[in-house]
């Protein structure tokens, strides 16, 4: 379905609806009231972290044919309203809410098997920033998950590129970890000569019973939504 469509936008606007909906029971119940969250609370993040030297050889071979990675806006109409300055920002796609990428997972086996580690992972992409580039404030689709970041390829100096999550500023260290809510207004920058990448990760926030089971459907809903549809067919399609 085509993202401008006006059926598009009339199912957009009804999904945004449920989605908000559901957000104000999940508000009540989810643990994580900060923005951004402590690592430590989430033992796997040092798996991950161990595993940056095979990540970051996989991603190397990916950035060998660096003109086939797609736009992000390319694939999700709504980017585009939120990226601005001289370049872009570039994805290549491994998992969507569960929706698995095999060709793109092809190519980087020991990436998903280190993301195996991180339990309820729903999405996964290499997310590159390139350079002059800025992504405007916004926030998360939904509240449900958590975002984490693995920093693969920080710009120096550090403080050359970065994200804004609601009054604070922060800065990628390279092969360290970032979680925090989506859904909190956030900005990211980068104002260096090279380009910027992290392992960029939507996993389930932990809710008790039975809001679990919501959850867990309503992921299931956004797996199979207009939005998400689109961008699985973009990916498959070499888009």
């Amino acid at each position: 379905m085509q993202q401008d469509s006006n059926i598009y936008k009339i199912i957009s606007a009804t999904g945004q609806q449920v989605i908000f909906g559901i957000e104000q029971v999940l508000s009540l119940f989810g643990p994580e009231k900060e923005a951004v969250m402590n690592t430590r609370q989430y033992p796997w993040t040092k798996d991950v972290e161990q595993g940056y030297d095979r990540i970051r050889a996989e991603l190397n071979t990916i950035l060998a044919d660096y003109d086939s990675i797609p736009n992000f806006d390319d694939l999700s109409a709504e980017q585009r309203r939120i990226v601005t300055g001289e370049r872009r920002w570039k994805t290549y796609m491994l998992y969507a809410y569960g929706a698995r990428f095999e060709k793109n997972l092809s190519q980087c086996p020991d990436t998903d098997s280190v993301l195996q580690k991180i339990p309820g992972m729903v999405t996964a992409f290499f997310s590159i920033i390139e350079p002059h580039t800025a992504i405007a404030p916004h926030r998360g689709p939904y509240k449900g998950v958590l975002r984490y970041h693995l920093a693969l390829q920080v710009p120096i100096p550090a403080d050359s590129c970065g994200i804004r999550i609601g009054d604070s500023v922060y800065h990628w260290q390279q092969g360290r970890s970032l979680i925090f809510d989506d859904t909190v207004t956030h900005e990211a920058w980068n104002n260096s000569d090279d380009i910027r990448i992290v392992l960029f990760v939507d996993f389930k926030r932990k809710f008790p019973f039975p809001i679990n089971v919501m959850n867990d459907a309503m992921i299931r809903l956004i797996k199979v939504s207009p939005f998400i549809a689109s961008i699985v067919d973009k990916v498959e399609k070499g888009k």
